[in-house]
């Protein structure tokens, strides 16, 4: 026989059942449990760094040092404290518990990830933030995260800009500064800014060995639009500036995008987080630099012209990017295709002439590449998995594909490209696959083609932080938000807002560690200054060959030239596990004036000799570090030149 419940008791238990309410249990008591347990967790893995326990790689040291007692204390005293403030404060405040899991998440994620670049382990730790940040987004109120007044909305986005601009450019500056940058792809570039502000060419030594113009291996005749700016500040660390600027300031353009699109408030700061801590935006900036920089900031203004219908800038954008490279018409081919098919009657005319003019340009550039400069060899680089002959041109690569169209989707199955695609893909929440409209696939065309296929064979391109996934990136990003703007609204806030968070985790991880070059930097100033001093006491007329870590700091010059293992002479007959052949001399020795060696260099100790046989006295350098010989030609034509070093002696 059932229990009956008098009135009192149920009077008793609706009133407990009140109170509980009123203290957000069990409502929000996941958010409040889960929330300050990530808290707790954070503040531990802090006071574990600083006693360099780590939590992953020392799991047996970290959880023996925890103090298990006070973090139970402080749980159960913070839990006990927060349903205390949730019972008196008013309803219109009682958000804290979704603040908590939200604030708790992000605090735990990004603290296990700080200088952390284990990939694998943000992945995992960001799907497990995603479901809880998608359990979150079911407690709030979507038309209060909508209705985030706009002011707050513009001063938000564009300061998170700022910070991770100037963090990029700093960091960037300070890995040159402690020697992180080399010949290829920073030292080759130098030179190029240097000739193109003295002589208005583009005229390097250092890149294929030889006076040759940096456009007759990259038509990126966009770097023109940069030389004022250099030509103001003509240094190294003007470049890597100017490349965080033109990657991170392509969220001006998508935030007219997001605007335009409906997204309002907190909806709208997620969706500019996304560009902005997008990895395949912000990894790249650190691997030296590269005229697809360019492509962030040109093809967002130019995703803008497309989505609010501004034809003049629409053609503006379009020319500036087929500049930028041989291979960028194809993002202009794809996205003018895009505007033919999803417009309607007249306006499909500007997408149809634009794709002709960008299609006889790319056409036409690779074919005088191929001709007149260095085109045959990056194809063969880049497509090599996609010819039937050593030199075939980008045409014939086309003809391949459409032939054997079989072999060019197996291409798309691979390990490295499975993996790439959903490294890409998960940050975006697969957003760009949320479409019915098969035409707005064409963008993800270059995706497919400059990153999937040719990372195959090139795995440079199927990598995050590297140039390759620039343009690519921002196409995919772009598919994103249209995709969501079509969505109901609690499923695109979440999906956003999801993003966003698994974009910032990630991002932690790919460029938080960079901050090493800069506490390098700090903790041996005076070193790595006394270093740059001594590379600048090089004459400035003096034909150099030097170091590969050395040669951006030496590239403001005519001549400069890579030091490495080709620049020996060496005997087929005998094998070494370092040449494959041994070295029996130095090549072209008279054709420098100067040496600039790094003492850690393997080259340079078993050249020493042979330069000293051939004449060559070491003149200046650093005791740990640099090594500098001149040529007794050189040294005679310049009777006035002063040993820096005198008592600097030739090593033996």
């Amino acid at each position: 026989m059932k229990p009956v419940l008098t009135e009192e008791n149920r009077a008793r238990l609706l009133s407990v059942k009140a109170f509980f309410a009123r203290c957000g249990i069990p409502d929000m008591f996941m958010c409040r449990f889960v929330g300050l347990y990530f808290i707790i967790s954070g503040i531990i893995l802090q006071i574990q760094r600083k006693e360099h326990v780590h939590s992953v790689n020392h799991w047996k040291d970290y959880i023996k040092a925890m103090p298990t007692g006070k973090a139970i204390a402080g749980f159960v005293l913070g839990f006990i404290a927060l349903t205390a403030i949730y019972y008196f404060i008013p309803k219109k405040f009682k958000i804290i518990d979704q603040i908590l899991l939200f604030g708790g998440t992000m605090f735990f994620s990004l603290s296990l990830m700080w200088r952390n670049d284990n990939y694998y382990l943000a992945i995992g730790v960001s799907m497990i933030a995603a479901v809880f940040i998608s359990y979150l987004m079911g407690k709030v109120s979507h038309e209060k995260l909508e209705n985030f007044p706009e002011k707050p909305t513009v001063v938000i986005i564009f300061s998170l800009m700022a910070i991770v601009l100037m963090f990029v450019a700093l960091m960037s500056v300070y890995r040159h500064k402690v020697f992180g940058s080399s010949t290829y792809d920073f030292g080759i570039f130098a030179q190029m800014f240097y000739s193109m502000k003295e002589h208005f060419t583009a005229v390097t030594t250092c890149e294929r060995d030889k006076f040759l113009s940096h456009f007759n291996v990259h038509a990126s005749f966009i770097y023109y639009l940069l030389l004022p700016v250099y030509a103001l500040v003509p240094k190294e660390e003007t470049l890597l500036v100017s490349q965080a600027v033109l990657v991170i300031s392509g969220v001006i353009p998508l935030y007219l995008i997001v605007k335009n699109r409906g997204f309002n408030g907190a909806i709208r700061i997620a969706a500019c987080v996304v560009y902005i801590f997008y990895g395949g935006l912000v990894a790249p900036c650190f691997y030296d630099y590269h005229e697809n920089s360019f492509l962030p900031t040109l093809l967002m203004w130019l995703m803008y012209a497309v989505d609010r219908k501004k034809y003049i800038l629409f053609y503006i954008m379009s020319a500036l990017t087929c500049i930028v490279k041989e291979d960028a018409p194809l993002y202009v081919i794809c996205i003018s295709l895009y505007v033919l098919i999803e417009e309607n009657g007249w306006k499909r005319l500007h997408g149809l002439i634009m794709m002709g003019i960008s299609g006889i340009y790319f056409i036409l550039i690779n074919k005088w590449l191929g001709e007149y400069g260095d085109g045959e060899m990056m194809a063969s680089t880049r497509f090599g998995n996609l010819t039937l002959e050593k030199g075939d041109s980008l045409m014939s690569i086309v003809s391949n594909v459409l032939k054997d169209p079989g072999y060019f989707f197996s291409l798309l199955i691979q390990e490295r490209s499975l993996m790439f695609f959903f490294q890409i893909m998960f940050s975006l929440m697969f957003l760009p696959f949320m479409t019915r409209k098969l035409q707005r696939y064409l963008l993800m065309i270059p995706f497919i083609i400059m990153n999937l296929v040719v990372g195959t064979s090139y795995a440079y391109a199927a990598q995050l932080g590297y140039q390759y996934i620039f343009g690519p990136s921002c196409l995919l990003i772009y598919l994103a938000i249209v995709n969501a703007s079509e969505l109901e609204h609690e499923r695109r806030n979440t999906l956003m807002t999801t993003a966003s968070v698994v974009c910032v985790i990630t991002a932690f991880c790919l460029i938080s560690g960079r901050i090493s070059g800069y506490e390098s930097y700090k903790k041996r100033e005076d070193y790595w200054r006394h270093l740059e001093e001594c590379l600048d006491r090089v004459p400035q007329d003096a034909r150099v060959i030097v170091n590969t870590w050395f040669l951006p700091h030496l590239a403001d010059r005519e001549e400069v030239y890579i030091f490495d293992k080709n620049d020996f002479t060496t005997n087929p007959d005998v094998q070494s596990d370092y040449f494959g052949d041994i070295a029996t001399g130095l090549k072209d020795m008279n054709r420098y004036d100067f040496y600039v060696l790094s003492t850690g260099d393997e080259n340079t100790e078993i050249a020493i000799p042979y330069l000293q046989e051939g004449g060559f006295r070491c003149v200046d350098g650093t005791e740990d570090y640099i090594l500098m010989f001149a040529s007794a030609e050189w040294l005679a034509a310049h009777p006035d030149y002063e040993q820096t070093h005198p008592d600097l002696l030739t090593p033996e």
